[in-house]
Protein backbone atom coordinates (compact mmCIF):
# COMPACT_ATOMS: atom_id res chain seq x y z
CA UNK A 1 0.00 0.00 0.00
CA UNK A 2 1.24 3.53 -0.76
CA UNK A 3 2.35 5.64 2.19
CA UNK A 4 -0.51 7.77 3.53
CA UNK A 5 -0.13 11.54 3.89
CA UNK A 6 -2.58 13.88 5.61
CA UNK A 7 -2.58 17.38 4.08
CA UNK A 8 -4.38 20.08 6.03
CA UNK A 9 -5.83 22.96 4.04
CA UNK A 10 -5.90 20.68 1.02
CA UNK A 11 -8.02 23.01 -1.11
CA UNK A 12 -5.84 26.05 -0.44
CA UNK A 13 -3.31 27.53 -2.84
CA UNK A 14 -0.29 25.69 -1.40
CA UNK A 15 -2.27 22.68 -0.19
CA UNK A 16 -3.73 21.99 -3.63
CA UNK A 17 -0.30 21.78 -5.22
CA UNK A 18 1.02 19.63 -2.37
CA UNK A 19 -1.88 17.21 -2.93
CA UNK A 20 -1.20 17.20 -6.67
CA UNK A 21 2.51 16.50 -6.19
CA UNK A 22 1.89 13.76 -3.63
CA UNK A 23 -0.53 11.98 -5.96
CA UNK A 24 1.97 12.30 -8.80
CA UNK A 25 4.60 10.66 -6.58
CA UNK A 26 2.29 7.73 -5.80
CA UNK A 27 1.24 8.58 -2.23
CA UNK A 28 -2.26 8.14 -0.85
CA UNK A 29 -3.65 11.43 0.44
CA UNK A 30 -6.21 12.56 2.96
CA UNK A 31 -6.87 16.24 2.42
CA UNK A 32 -8.71 18.23 5.06
CA UNK A 33 -11.06 20.96 3.86
CA UNK A 34 -13.72 23.09 5.49
CA UNK A 35 -16.55 21.57 3.44
CA UNK A 36 -15.93 18.45 1.31
CA UNK A 37 -19.30 19.03 -0.37
CA UNK A 38 -18.35 22.47 -1.73
CA UNK A 39 -17.46 21.44 -5.28
CA UNK A 40 -16.59 25.02 -6.17
CA UNK A 41 -13.57 24.69 -3.89
CA UNK A 42 -12.78 20.96 -4.15
CA UNK A 43 -13.56 19.87 -7.73
CA UNK A 44 -10.01 20.67 -8.88
CA UNK A 45 -8.61 18.24 -6.29
CA UNK A 46 -10.79 15.41 -7.54
CA UNK A 47 -9.59 16.11 -11.07
CA UNK A 48 -5.91 15.43 -10.28
CA UNK A 49 -4.34 12.27 -11.72
CA UNK A 50 -4.63 9.50 -9.14
CA UNK A 51 -7.34 11.26 -7.13
CA UNK A 52 -10.06 8.73 -7.94
CA UNK A 53 -8.40 5.93 -5.98
CA UNK A 54 -5.82 7.65 -3.74
CA UNK A 55 -7.49 10.84 -2.47
CA UNK A 56 -9.97 11.23 0.39
CA UNK A 57 -11.45 14.53 1.58
CA UNK A 58 -12.04 15.05 5.29
CA UNK A 59 -13.92 17.88 6.97
CA UNK A 60 -11.80 19.68 9.57
CA UNK A 61 -11.68 23.11 11.21
CA UNK A 62 -8.43 24.54 12.59
CA UNK A 63 -10.17 26.06 15.58
CA UNK A 64 -12.04 22.90 16.62
CA UNK A 65 -10.12 20.66 19.07
CA UNK A 66 -9.98 17.05 17.91
CA UNK A 67 -11.02 17.93 14.37
CA UNK A 68 -7.96 16.29 12.79
CA UNK A 69 -7.87 12.99 14.67
CA UNK A 70 -9.74 10.97 12.02
CA UNK A 71 -7.76 12.49 9.16
CA UNK A 72 -4.33 11.67 10.63
CA UNK A 73 -5.19 8.21 11.95
CA UNK A 74 -2.85 5.71 10.28
CA UNK A 75 -0.98 8.39 8.30
CA UNK A 76 2.79 8.17 8.03
CA UNK A 77 3.23 11.87 7.28
CA UNK A 78 1.38 15.12 7.96
CA UNK A 79 1.76 18.25 5.85
CA UNK A 80 0.12 21.21 7.61
CA UNK A 81 -0.60 23.95 5.07
CA UNK A 82 -3.89 25.18 6.53
CA UNK A 83 -3.69 28.79 7.65
CA UNK A 84 -6.06 31.66 8.27
CA UNK A 85 -4.27 34.53 6.50
CA UNK A 86 -5.56 37.62 8.30
CA UNK A 87 -3.47 40.78 8.50
CA UNK A 88 -5.88 43.11 10.28
CA UNK A 89 -8.30 42.32 13.11
CA UNK A 90 -10.11 44.08 15.92
CA UNK A 91 -8.46 41.68 18.37
CA UNK A 92 -5.21 40.54 16.69
CA UNK A 93 -4.18 38.32 19.60
CA UNK A 94 -7.41 36.34 19.47
CA UNK A 95 -8.20 36.49 15.76
CA UNK A 96 -4.70 36.10 14.29
CA UNK A 97 -2.15 34.78 16.79
CA UNK A 98 -4.35 32.42 18.81
CA UNK A 99 -5.97 30.97 15.68
CA UNK A 100 -2.57 30.13 14.16
CA UNK A 101 -1.05 28.76 17.36
CA UNK A 102 -4.05 26.73 18.47
CA UNK A 103 -4.64 25.39 14.96
CA UNK A 104 -1.05 24.20 14.72
CA UNK A 105 -1.28 22.64 18.16
CA UNK A 106 -4.46 20.80 17.14
CA UNK A 107 -2.80 19.33 14.05
CA UNK A 108 0.51 18.45 15.69
CA UNK A 109 -1.25 17.07 18.77
CA UNK A 110 -3.40 14.80 16.60
CA UNK A 111 -0.33 13.63 14.68
CA UNK A 112 1.51 12.76 17.89
CA UNK A 113 -1.54 10.97 19.33
CA UNK A 114 -1.93 8.86 16.19
CA UNK A 115 1.15 6.78 16.95
CA UNK A 116 1.73 6.37 13.21
CA UNK A 117 3.05 9.76 12.07
CA UNK A 118 6.81 9.90 11.51
CA UNK A 119 7.23 13.38 9.99
CA UNK A 120 5.34 16.65 10.19
CA UNK A 121 5.96 19.41 7.66
CA UNK A 122 4.46 22.81 8.49
CA UNK A 123 4.07 25.72 6.08
CA UNK A 124 5.27 28.83 7.87
CA UNK A 125 6.62 32.04 6.30
CA UNK A 126 9.70 34.20 5.95
CA UNK A 127 7.78 36.45 8.34
CA UNK A 128 9.01 34.10 11.06
CA UNK A 129 12.60 34.87 10.02
CA UNK A 130 12.82 38.56 9.06
CA UNK A 131 13.02 40.87 12.05
CA UNK A 132 13.53 44.59 12.32
CA UNK A 133 16.97 44.40 13.88
CA UNK A 134 19.15 43.58 10.89
CA UNK A 135 20.82 45.87 8.30
CA UNK A 136 19.41 45.79 4.78
CA UNK A 137 22.44 43.97 3.40
CA UNK A 138 22.00 41.10 5.89
CA UNK A 139 21.51 37.64 4.35
CA UNK A 140 18.80 35.72 6.18
CA UNK A 141 19.20 31.98 6.67
CA UNK A 142 17.35 29.22 8.47
CA UNK A 143 19.10 30.06 11.74
CA UNK A 144 17.31 33.42 11.97
CA UNK A 145 14.14 34.14 13.93
CA UNK A 146 11.95 37.21 13.95
CA UNK A 147 12.21 38.20 17.59
CA UNK A 148 11.22 41.84 17.08
CA UNK A 149 7.61 41.41 15.92
CA UNK A 150 4.87 41.92 18.49
CA UNK A 151 1.13 41.47 18.41
CA UNK A 152 0.78 45.23 18.12
CA UNK A 153 3.44 45.82 15.45
CA UNK A 154 2.95 42.70 13.30
CA UNK A 155 0.43 40.14 14.49
CA UNK A 156 0.82 37.97 11.37
CA UNK A 157 4.59 37.55 11.84
CA UNK A 158 4.06 36.98 15.56
CA UNK A 159 1.55 34.23 14.78
CA UNK A 160 4.07 32.46 12.53
CA UNK A 161 6.84 32.63 15.11
CA UNK A 162 4.67 31.46 17.98
CA UNK A 163 2.98 28.69 15.97
CA UNK A 164 6.31 27.22 14.86
CA UNK A 165 7.78 27.40 18.33
CA UNK A 166 4.66 25.83 19.84
CA UNK A 167 4.91 22.94 17.39
CA UNK A 168 8.59 22.43 18.17
CA UNK A 169 7.84 22.32 21.87
CA UNK A 170 5.15 19.66 21.33
CA UNK A 171 7.47 17.35 19.36
CA UNK A 172 10.46 17.85 21.66
CA UNK A 173 11.63 14.45 22.88
CA UNK A 174 9.20 12.61 20.61
CA UNK A 175 10.21 10.18 17.87
CA UNK A 176 8.76 12.47 15.18
CA UNK A 177 10.70 14.63 12.73
CA UNK A 178 9.48 18.26 12.46
CA UNK A 179 10.24 20.43 9.42
CA UNK A 180 9.20 24.05 8.85
CA UNK A 181 8.93 25.51 5.34
CA UNK A 182 9.48 29.28 5.24
CA UNK A 183 8.31 30.64 1.88
CA UNK A 184 8.57 34.21 0.66
CA UNK A 185 5.77 35.63 -1.53
CA UNK A 186 4.14 32.60 -3.16
CA UNK A 187 3.00 33.13 -6.73
CA UNK A 188 2.14 30.74 -9.55
CA UNK A 189 -0.92 29.45 -11.41
CA UNK A 190 -4.13 29.80 -9.41
CA UNK A 191 -6.51 26.84 -9.69
CA UNK A 192 -9.76 28.20 -8.27
CA UNK A 193 -11.50 31.50 -7.66
CA UNK A 194 -10.72 31.15 -3.94
CA UNK A 195 -6.99 31.23 -4.73
CA UNK A 196 -7.41 34.77 -6.04
CA UNK A 197 -7.80 35.81 -2.41
CA UNK A 198 -4.49 34.29 -1.34
CA UNK A 199 -0.94 35.54 -2.00
CA UNK A 200 -1.50 36.09 -5.78
CA UNK A 201 -4.14 38.65 -4.81
CA UNK A 202 -1.52 41.38 -5.08
CA UNK A 203 -1.17 40.69 -8.83
CA UNK A 204 -4.92 40.18 -9.25
CA UNK A 205 -5.60 43.61 -7.78
CA UNK A 206 -3.03 45.20 -10.09
CA UNK A 207 -4.57 43.50 -13.12
CA UNK A 208 -8.04 44.72 -12.13
CA UNK A 209 -6.77 48.28 -11.84
CA UNK A 210 -7.56 48.55 -8.13
CA UNK A 211 -4.31 50.42 -7.52
CA UNK A 212 -3.82 53.92 -8.98
CA UNK A 213 -0.13 53.18 -9.48
CA UNK A 214 2.63 50.78 -8.49
CA UNK A 215 4.90 51.41 -5.51
CA UNK A 216 8.58 50.53 -5.57
CA UNK A 217 8.04 47.47 -3.39
CA UNK A 218 10.24 44.40 -3.71
CA UNK A 219 9.50 40.84 -2.64
CA UNK A 220 11.33 37.58 -2.41
CA UNK A 221 9.28 35.31 -4.68
CA UNK A 222 8.87 31.57 -5.05
CA UNK A 223 6.64 29.52 -7.33
CA UNK A 224 3.86 27.57 -5.61
CA UNK A 225 4.86 24.50 -7.65
CA UNK A 226 8.36 24.69 -6.19
CA UNK A 227 6.95 25.14 -2.69
CA UNK A 228 4.96 21.94 -3.17
CA UNK A 229 8.03 20.11 -4.47
CA UNK A 230 9.92 21.17 -1.36
CA UNK A 231 7.20 19.94 1.00
CA UNK A 232 7.03 16.55 -0.67
CA UNK A 233 10.82 16.20 -0.95
CA UNK A 234 11.09 16.79 2.81
CA UNK A 235 9.08 13.61 3.35
CA UNK A 236 11.45 11.51 1.27
CA UNK A 237 15.01 12.66 2.03
CA UNK A 238 16.80 10.58 4.63
CA UNK A 239 17.92 13.40 6.92
CA UNK A 240 15.95 16.61 6.34
CA UNK A 241 16.87 19.81 8.14
CA UNK A 242 14.36 21.31 10.56
CA UNK A 243 13.85 24.53 8.54
CA UNK A 244 13.99 25.52 4.87
CA UNK A 245 13.86 29.07 3.54
CA UNK A 246 11.94 29.02 0.26
CA UNK A 247 12.73 31.97 -2.00
CA UNK A 248 13.93 31.98 -5.59
CA UNK A 249 14.93 35.63 -6.05
CA UNK A 250 13.64 39.13 -5.43
CA UNK A 251 11.62 41.12 -7.95
CA UNK A 252 10.11 44.57 -7.77
CA UNK A 253 6.38 45.10 -8.13
CA UNK A 254 7.00 47.50 -11.01
CA UNK A 255 8.81 44.82 -12.99
CA UNK A 256 5.99 42.43 -12.18
CA UNK A 257 3.59 45.04 -13.53
CA UNK A 258 5.50 45.13 -16.81
CA UNK A 259 5.22 41.33 -17.07
CA UNK A 260 1.50 41.50 -16.35
CA UNK A 261 0.94 44.04 -19.12
CA UNK A 262 3.03 41.99 -21.58
CA UNK A 263 1.35 38.70 -20.70
CA UNK A 264 -2.23 39.97 -20.49
CA UNK A 265 -2.43 43.18 -22.57
CA UNK A 266 -6.14 43.53 -21.77
CA UNK A 267 -5.47 43.83 -18.03
CA UNK A 268 -5.85 47.18 -16.28
CA UNK A 269 -2.41 47.06 -14.71
CA UNK A 270 -1.38 50.67 -14.00
CA UNK A 271 1.76 52.31 -15.34
CA UNK A 272 2.02 55.21 -12.91
CA UNK A 273 4.70 54.92 -10.22
CA UNK A 274 3.72 55.69 -6.64
CA UNK A 275 6.39 57.57 -4.65
CA UNK A 276 7.77 56.12 -1.43
CA UNK A 277 6.50 59.08 0.58
CA UNK A 278 2.94 58.25 -0.43
CA UNK A 279 3.39 54.69 0.82
CA UNK A 280 4.53 55.94 4.22
CA UNK A 281 1.50 58.24 4.30
CA UNK A 282 -0.70 55.27 3.45
CA UNK A 283 0.69 53.36 6.43
CA UNK A 284 -0.75 56.01 8.72
CA UNK A 285 -4.33 54.94 8.01
CA UNK A 286 -4.10 51.49 6.36
CA UNK A 287 -3.25 48.89 9.01
CA UNK A 288 -2.32 46.32 6.35
CA UNK A 289 0.78 48.39 5.59
CA UNK A 290 3.24 48.85 8.45
CA UNK A 291 6.29 51.09 8.67
CA UNK A 292 8.37 48.00 9.40
CA UNK A 293 7.21 46.32 6.19
CA UNK A 294 7.94 49.44 4.15
CA UNK A 295 11.37 49.81 5.71
CA UNK A 296 12.20 46.23 4.70
CA UNK A 297 10.60 46.14 1.24
CA UNK A 298 10.72 49.60 -0.34
CA UNK A 299 13.49 49.86 -2.97
CA UNK A 300 14.79 46.36 -2.18
CA UNK A 301 13.70 43.10 -0.58
CA UNK A 302 15.24 41.18 2.32
CA UNK A 303 17.93 38.80 1.06
CA UNK A 304 17.28 35.10 1.59
CA UNK A 305 19.62 32.13 1.33
CA UNK A 306 18.19 29.20 -0.65
CA UNK A 307 21.20 26.87 -0.76
CA UNK A 308 19.68 24.40 1.67
CA UNK A 309 16.45 24.23 -0.37
CA UNK A 310 18.33 23.54 -3.60
CA UNK A 311 21.06 21.22 -2.37
CA UNK A 312 19.30 19.16 0.31
CA UNK A 313 15.83 18.93 -1.24
CA UNK A 314 16.97 19.10 -4.86
CA UNK A 315 14.43 21.75 -5.88
CA UNK A 316 15.28 23.32 -9.25
CA UNK A 317 13.70 26.72 -8.90
CA UNK A 318 11.67 28.28 -11.70
CA UNK A 319 12.64 31.75 -12.87
CA UNK A 320 10.58 34.49 -11.21
CA UNK A 321 9.65 35.98 -14.59
CA UNK A 322 8.12 32.64 -15.62
CA UNK A 323 6.25 32.43 -12.32
CA UNK A 324 4.76 35.92 -12.65
CA UNK A 325 3.72 35.33 -16.28
CA UNK A 326 2.09 31.99 -15.41
CA UNK A 327 0.28 33.66 -12.51
CA UNK A 328 -1.05 36.38 -14.82
CA UNK A 329 -2.33 33.90 -17.40
CA UNK A 330 -4.10 31.82 -14.78
CA UNK A 331 -5.67 34.88 -13.15
CA UNK A 332 -7.03 36.01 -16.50
CA UNK A 333 -8.44 32.53 -17.17
CA UNK A 334 -10.10 32.18 -13.75
CA UNK A 335 -11.49 35.72 -13.92
CA UNK A 336 -12.96 34.97 -17.36
CA UNK A 337 -14.59 31.79 -16.03
CA UNK A 338 -16.06 33.72 -13.10
CA UNK A 339 -17.37 36.37 -15.49
CA UNK A 340 -19.03 33.80 -17.74
CA UNK A 341 -20.60 32.05 -14.75
CA UNK A 342 -21.99 35.37 -13.48
CA UNK A 343 -23.42 36.22 -16.89
CA UNK A 344 -25.23 32.90 -17.19
CA UNK A 345 -26.58 32.95 -13.64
Amino acid sequence: MPDLVCVTGGAGFVGSYVVKELLAKGYSVRATVRDPGDKKKTAHLEGFDGASDRLELFKADLEKPGAFEDAVRGAKYVVHTASAVTLVAADPQKEIVDVAVNGTKNVVGAALASGSVERIVVTSSVAAVVGGDKPREYRYSEKDWNDTATVRSDAYATSKVQAERAARELVRGKDVRFIAMLPALILGPVLTEAHLRTSPAILYELMKGKWPGIPNLYFGVIDVRDVALAHVAALAVAEPADRYLCSTAAMGLREMGEILRETVPTSKTPRMRLPNLLMYATALFDKRVTFGFLKQNLDQAPIFENQRLRSELGVKLRAVRETVADTARSIAAIAADVGRASSSA
